[in-house]
């Protein structure tokens, strides 16, 4: 049997295109290594308390995350950002300093100096940059709000979100609608006010009752048999009519395109004897080990309020933290009533070894530390550890010229495509949008196929 399409990767960008691909009529297979799908969208119920061992959030500002969660009809089952959410906390000399979620609040909050908060509202007289070099976060962020404002917010944004290095992303690649604001209003303060947004992101997060795993359980579910688990791709070759997928253990699957929807190091691998280039752009693509230790306590423990997503922690504070999330804090029904819960970063392109901690020790460490800024007392009703080996990939200076010489691919070996967080954007909603703009192109160019072959059947 010969299907149209086999894809390669059961997370959500897979689940998302073959989902797509199966409703235009088209023959799909999912292999997926592991036993469980959704990648690293895992949500997971421990005695009550709801644990998100990967991202944790959906942002409304992607249009197609919306559109997909009606179609698959669990819209009713989302959950928006609590009205507890007031402030955001970062952390410095030994302490979290509360900025108010507000467009102002960094001009209104004595956690930047008053030079830096000169610099900020200075931004909408700086020149832009005329040339379109390359620019990291930080440099950017430096040369329009001052270095203060780059040191103190951007980066531990940076490695809170990106798990990365502001002194070593991109800008162009990472928030490619900052250098547009730039290049069109002149000014990131102008294009805001012209653009008439609430400025405050996280008003536009989401999730579901039962985490962000929803999503890809219900991709699966619409999907049925077409997904096949525990079958691990050894290699992807070129035939005549398509390509042969050869796994190590279930035989051979033939199909006319390709979608190798699985993390970049993996695509490099199964490209290297088909495309060169696809293949050394995907294998230098960083993705470095991030560990995510959770925690419950009863509310009565923890003295901090917790009335923010969490706090980010600027470089070189002296603990191995990165970040926290109040999971409690952020969604309904994330702990019982009476009990608090959250989740610490540790690792990132920051701090690569302290991910690598065993977990019997990392955790004692983390709770110590948690313990000591948000002034929890005794020991945790639950603790748990989930250790990736690889996170977020790196969007790193240069990555758009990578990511123009993979999605080239197909021109260069028609049937075969890529999808995933590498291309288009880290989060989950950008997967969606990224995987689905890759289904219209499979179907597109499967009904090229059905042409030509109808052309010739009559020609002859």
């Amino acid at each position: 049997m010969t299907y149209d399409v086999a894809i390669i990767g059961g997370g959500i960008s897979g689940l998302t295109a073959a989902y797509d691909l199966q409703r235009q009529g088209r023959n799909v297979i999912v292999l997926e290594r592991q036993q469980q799908i959704g990648g690293n969208a895992i949500s997971e119920r421990i005695n009550g308390f709801l644990m998100e061992h990967g991202p944790t959030t959906l942002n409304t500002m992607v249009p197609q995350a919306i559109e997909l969660t009606r179609e698959l009809g669990i819209e009713s089952q989302r959950v928006d950002l609590s009205d507890d959410v007031r402030k955001r906390y970062l952390r410095e000399e030994g302490r979290l300093h509360g900025v108010r979620i507000h467009p102002a609040g960094f001009l209104l909050s004595p956690y930047l100096s008053w030079g830096g908060r000169l610099a900020v509202l200075s931004e909408m007289l700086r020149p832009p940059k005329r040339d379109l070099t390359d620019e990291t976060i930080h440099a950017f962020t430096a040369r329009r709000f001052g270095r203060e404002f780059a040191d103190k917010v951007m980066d531990p944004l940076a490695a809170g979100m990106l798990a990365g290095d502001s002194h070593r992303l991109s800008v162009a690649a990472t928030f490619p609608k900052l250098t547009e604001m730039e290049q069109r209003y002149g000014s990131i303060t102008r294009g805001i006010i012209h653009a008439k947004r609430n400025s405050e992101p996280g008003k536009r997060l989401f999730s579901f009752r039962n985490g962000v795993a929803a999503l890809p359980q219900a991709l699966a579910g619409n999907l049925m048999t077409r997904v096949k688990t525990g079958v691990a791709v050894k290699s992807v070759s070129y035939t005549p009519g398509g390509y042969e997928v050869k796994t190590y253990r279930q035989g051979t699957v033939s199909a006319k395109s390709v979608v190798l929807a699985v993390q970049p190091h993996v695509a490099a691998g199964l490209l290297e004897p088909l495309d060169d280039a696809a293949a050394t752009a995907a294998s230098n693509i960083e993705a470095p080990p991030m560990s995510v230790v959770f925690f419950a306590f009863a509310h009565k423990q923890v003295d901090h309020p917790l009335d923010s997503l969490g706090f980010l922690s600027v470089k070189d504070v002296g603990g191995i933290i990165t970040g926290t999330q109040f999971f409690s804090t952020m969604f309904a029904n994330r702990a019982p009533q009476g009990f608090v819960s959250f989740a610490a970063y540790v690792g990132g392109s920051r701090n690569r070894e302290a991910a690598c901690i065993q977990s019997d020790e990392l955790v004692p460490l983390v709770q110590k530390e948690l313990s000591d800024l948000l002034g929890i007392r005794g020991d945790p009703v639950v603790s748990r550890c989930r250790q990736w080996a690889r996170s977020l990939p790196q969007y790193e200076i240069g990555h758009s010229e990578k990511v123009k010489t993979l999605e080239g691919l197909s021109l260069r070996r028609p049937g075969l495509y890529l999808t995933g967080n590498y291309l288009g954007g880290v989060s989950i909603a950008n997967c969606i949008a990224q995987a689905r703009k890759a289904a219209k192109e499979v179907n597109g160019y499967l009904c090229e196929v059905s042409t030509s072959l109808s052309k010739n059947v009559s020609a002859g």
